[in-house]
């Protein structure tokens, strides 16, 4: 419309042009020329230019048309469509474009042929034509030739009684069905599988959870969307194994392995994860997707499976396969470290008789409750197994001597001094124990076994109730107070050392400011020893490092665990050794220790006696200075116990007096009797030192003390020394009432 407009616009200008061209020849010709002849001349001229602008318009229309047509063979080429031209004969008159390279026909199979061509393969396509023919302007979607088209339908100004022209512009979308197909069944894959998975970003932020993942997990999709990582559902792991799977995915782009876990309500559990990443055109990581299912079930199973082919279903102790096993592996053990073994066989003494006169179900209580009685008397690291009927077996690795062994098998026969009683029976059962001792007895397992066992008929010939082995002639009994370094250097490696604390009460407050740390050895004949009967022996046999570095540890850590829980507590003391203030590492292993435990060096006070002090006072002072440096806490122990000249303490840097429980406890003995505590306590006060009171026993000492001034006591009227789990319990508030009423 806008084409013709123009057109007549144009052709008029020209008519205008011509008409007072022709005016003006008039009246300069007019006299001359015949009026016809004048008329004749306009008109030619005016059929000239309109002849001329036609053929201009035409070749711009032509150019115009050439340009159009060219921009949309480019535009079909580019694109997969096609488009139609049917004329109102409804005869296909033209098709063209880039998607008819697919198509199932070609284009001189189509052009010039009446639509009707359609109807027998493409019946809905053929509706759609008879459609359009009526001039609807629709779009409808189908198939061609096997391809999947979006049509775009409108009608052309040609028309021919009741068919009306039309176009039609296909776009192929046949591969956008078939990846939406794709998608939709990836889709149902994703959400249907069995296996948790879970889609994270380049930034490792979570994209998409499927319904497994929800399952196992309980975690929602949308409580960990954008999360990086997701979920805390990952157990802490070593440094080494993220790094294994950050190598794997650098170099092959996956990684699979065994996982712990936990779920949302903390349950912990265990699976298998494959973790993948995905790049994209650019080979950059555009997404990682991990996969992982739970393996929890089945590990139970195998494990319960592993157990019940390993251990009795009576006792619950190692059968006769894993007790065989264990033995063996002992001994290649014993052979490359040099060391012995020993191998106890029990053999419960006639008891026949106690099936046949109590019946089996009492027989199997005494069973079960034989193996807890010797479970409980063996250390953790030893095997007790049942071997069969009512023969038992325990395996103790790296015993020192005869000595030894035969304390084991005292406290063996122990468990069976009490009565035993079950289903409202109480019975007496004895045993004889055989002991095998590798390599004396025997240089290999069979050997072993073979010698311990004639060994355990040797214990019942020689009238049951007792023990006895081959290589054991001449052993006796150690003297009470005797101790060997190697037992020492056991005790360690056995867990035997142990620690308690006694608090620190303040004298003004009542809180509890520190406590002091009391190793204690849980000698496995002796019961606990005190630090008085073995530290000599320690220190003569070099071992103190071992013990100060344990006992650094435990205090450090116990500090460190306390201020975790709240317990408001100013520091934990520590007694040194003499042998560790002349070691110029030891210092290096406190600050380690603090350090270890991210304290603050005030939270460690270390305590040298006064007798220590007195005979290397030089080296005290040395190495008081060094430990202030380091900004510890310094205490003489014991101050005022050696009775002389106690000038000495102005030289020490030192912060804390912890006066002799022999001169606390002279309060008791009347006034005269408290002036050297009152001495005492006055030296603290002059050299602003805190003075602690130990052995405060009574409610008379506490009174006298707080008169004197001094500020802090410690001792059984508080607190007993105690294991740090009671600490734990009965500081709740640093109140020393609590202290009183739980002690």
């Amino acid at each position: 419309m806008e084409r013709n407009i123009k057109q007549l616009v144009e052709q008029g200008l020209i008519t205008l042009v011509l008409l007072v061209a022709g005016v003006i020849m008039y009246f300069v010709v007019g006299s001359v020329v015949d009026h016809w002849r004048w008329y004749a001349l306009l008109l030619a001229l005016w059929l000239t230019g309109i002849l001329i602008h036609q053929i201009s318009f035409h070749r711009k229309s032509l150019a115009v048309n050439q340009q159009r047509q060219a921009l949309l063979h480019t535009v079909t080429n580019a694109a997969p469509v096609m488009i139609w031209t049917v004329d109102a004969r409804e005869v296909v008159v033209d098709i063209f474009g880039r998607a008819l390279e697919n198509a199932a026909f070609k284009r001189e199979d189509a052009v010039g042929r009446n639509i009707v061509f359609f109807d027998q393969e493409e019946n809905d396509f053929y509706g759609h034509l008879r459609r359009a023919l009526n001039g609807d302007r629709f779009v409808a979607f189908g198939n061609v030739g096997g391809r999947f088209y979006r049509h775009h339908f409108f009608p052309s100004g040609e028309r021919k009684l009741n068919s009306q022209g039309f176009q039609c512009v296909s776009v192929d979308l046949t591969r956008e069905a078939e990846l939406d197909a794709q998608l939709k069944l990836s889709e149902q894959v994703f959400n249907n599988t069995t296996d948790a998975i879970m889609v994270m970003d380049h930034g490792r932020r979570v994209v998409k959870l499927n319904k497994a993942f929800t399952t196992i997990t309980g975690f929602e999709e949308r409580e960990l969307l954008g999360k990086r990582n997701g979920p805390s559902w990952f157990n802490a792991q070593k440094l080494g194994f993220y790094k294994s799977i950050y190598n794997a995915l650098n170099t092959v782009g996956a990684w699979r392995g065994e996982i712990s876990a936990k779920r949302k309500s903390g349950e912990p559990f265990t699976g298998h994860l494959t973790l993948s990443l995905i790049r994209d055109e650019t080979k950059e990581v555009s997404h990682y997707v991990a996969f992982f299912s739970d393996t929890s079930d089945l590990k139970r199973s195998q494990d319960e499976l592993r157990y019940l082919a390993n251990h009795d279903n009576l006792t619950n102790l190692p059968n006769r396969r894993l007790f065989l096993d264990r033995l063996e592996h002992a001994i290649k053990v014993s052979a490359r470290t040099n060391s012995k073994l020993a191998i106890f066989f029990i053999d419960l003494d006639n008891f026949k008789l106690v099936n046949d006169s109590h019946g089996h179900a009492f027989g199997d209580e005494v069973l079960k409750e034989v193996g807890v009685r010797l479970k409980a008397a063996m250390r953790g690291s030893d095997t007790v197994a049942r071997l069969a009927g009512d023969e038992f077996t325990v395996i103790a690795e790296r015993v020192r001597d005869t000595i030894e062994v035969t304390a084991v098998a005292r406290k063996l026969l122990q468990c069976f001094e009490r009565p035993f009683e079950a289903l409202g029976q109480t019975l007496h059962v004895s045993a004889s124990v055989g002991i095998g001792i590798f390599p004396d007895d025997g240089e290999n397992l069979v050997s072993l076994m073979k010698n311990a066992d004639q060994a355990m008929y040797k214990a019942k010939a020689e009238g049951r109730n007792g023990f006895y082995y081959l290589s054991g002639e001449g052993v006796g009994n150690l003297p009470g107070g005797l101790f060997f370094p190697s037992e020492l250097r056991l005790a360690l490696k056995r867990e035997q050392i142990e620690m308690a604390y006694q608090p620190i009460i303040d004298l003004k407050s009542g809180r509890v400011i520190g406590c002091e740390a009391l190793l204690r050895w849980n000698h496995h004949c002796r019961g606990k020893v005190s630090p008085a009967d073995f530290m000599p022996l320690a220190e003569e046999a070099g071992i103190t490092e071992a013990i100060g570095q344990w006992t650094l540890d435990e205090a450090c850590g116990q500090i460190n665990e306390w201020r975790h829980l709240g317990i408001d507590m100013d520091f934990v003391s520590v007694n040194i050794a003499s042998s560790q203030i002349t070691d110029p590492h030891f210092l290096e292993m406190v600050a380690e220790a603090i350090s270890k435990n991210d304290l603050d060096p005030t939270s460690l006070m270390l305590e040298v006696s006064e007798n220590v002090a007195l005979r290397h006072l030089e080296r005290t002072t040395t190495f008081l200075q060094q430990a202030r440096k380091l900004g510890m806490r310094c205490a003489i122990d014991d101050f005022g116990s050696s009775g002389n000249n106690y000038s000495y303490i102005r030289d020490l840097p030192i912060d804390t007096l912890k006066i002799s429980r022999k001169a606390s406890l002279t309060i008791a003995n009347g006034p005269e009797q408290t002036r050297l505590l009152k001495a005492l306590i006055g030296i603290g006060e002059v050299l602003g030192i805190n003075v602690v009171a130990v052995g405060v026993e009574r409610s008379q000492q506490e009174e006298v003390l707080r008169e004197l001034g001094c500020g802090a006591a410690q001792g059984f009227l508080y607190a007993k020394p105690m294991s740090a789990e009671s600490i734990t319990d009965v500081l709740p508030d640093m109140d020393v009432r609590v202290i009183k009423n739980a002690s």
